[in-house]
């Protein structure tokens, strides 16, 4: 008999890694401890974090160098745009991609919770004349 209460004991134990013992006094003074999962604090869910569907990003042609049918050297800046409903986290990078050059080209720009956006350099590329660049998200990185 004792055992199988030992083993009782052991088997609610390690079911309930998470329990805490929790004290309990009754009207004649007793105590007594039983195990459970705590009360006061519970886990708050994961803020939603912003997507790469939460941004458009245009691309601003600042400066273009044609070399007749050799193509074009493009200097341009981007315009980013949050437009997601989340709160930004205090700073977040994004990852685009820019395509309508020569070749693609990948790039990232850093954005604080007011939507300030900050970038590292202007941008430059190879393209053709009147050619019709555009910024695509690929990835979003919150707290970075």
């Amino acid at each position: 008999m004792n055992k199988r209460i030992i083993l009782s004991a052991i088997t609610i134990t390690a079911l309930c890694t998470a329990c805490v013992p929790q004290v309990t006094t009754n009207a004649h003074g007793s105590s007594a401890q039983s195990w459970g999962l705590p009360s006061s604090s519970t886990p708050s869910p994961a803020a939603a974090r912003p997507t790469a569907a939460d941004f458009l990003v245009d691309v601003v042609v600042t400066k273009q160098h044609c070399f007749g049918s050799a193509g074009c050297n493009v200097t341009y800046t981007l315009n980013p745009q949050y437009i997601g409903a989340k709160e930004l986290p205090e700073k977040t990078t994004v990852i685009y991609k820019i395509t309508g050059g020569d070749q693609d080209q990948v790039g990232n720009f850093t954005i604080d919770k007011s939507g300030m956006a900050s970038f590292d350099r202007e941008t430059m590329i190879s393209a053709p004349e009147g050619a019709n660049l555009q910024a695509v998200v690929t990835a979003v990185l919150p707290g970075r």
